[in-house]
């Protein structure tokens, strides 16, 4: 009987974690090497196909690549031995909630802008170690470096 309340009780708090989870902010498209999703904490491959959510670190080794596509058809492309933090994505354009955040602590990041670029280019940062930039244009090209 005690079994049988603790798997009712593992399954609620499941469904709802579950539940509670944001919505996927895109997929990856290209990943090759030694590539890694990190999300709670916990490090997985990154695969094709892969969801990645707001919050999640990618990272790339001496031989990764990682192209992701993002709902609003942003591109965010990762070269080898980079690390880049998802801060922000919100995609809701009928309830006006737009935004994208990505910080790049080292490595390289090509950005193609999509929707949210269009419609709310205030809302697009891309923060490097040094700086905070505010994208204008449509492809930004991106390099950090650790001391």
């Amino acid at each position: 009987m005690r079994w049988r309340v603790c798997l009712v009780a593992f399954v609620l708090f499941a469904a709802r974690d579950v539940a509670a989870q944001s919505p996927p902010a895109g997929r990856v498209k290209v990943a090759t090497g030694a590539a890694t999703i990190v999300r709670g904490g916990s490090a997985v491959a990154a695969a094709v196909g892969a969801e990645v959510f707001e919050a999640d670190v990618l990272r790339t080794g001496p031989d990764g690549r990682l192209s992701l596509m993002l709902k609003d058809e942003s591109r965010l492309s990762l070269g080898p031995n980079s690390e880049l933090a998802l801060t922000r994505f919100a995609y809701s354009p009928q309830d006006q909630q737009l935004g994208l955040g990505v910080r790049l602590a080292s490595g390289v990041l090509s950005y193609v802008s999509g929707i949210i670029a269009r419609l709310a280019p205030d809302t697009v940062r891309l923060q490097t170690p040094t700086s905070i930039i505010g994208v204008r244009g449509t492809h930004v090209l991106v390099r950090a470096e650790t001391p």
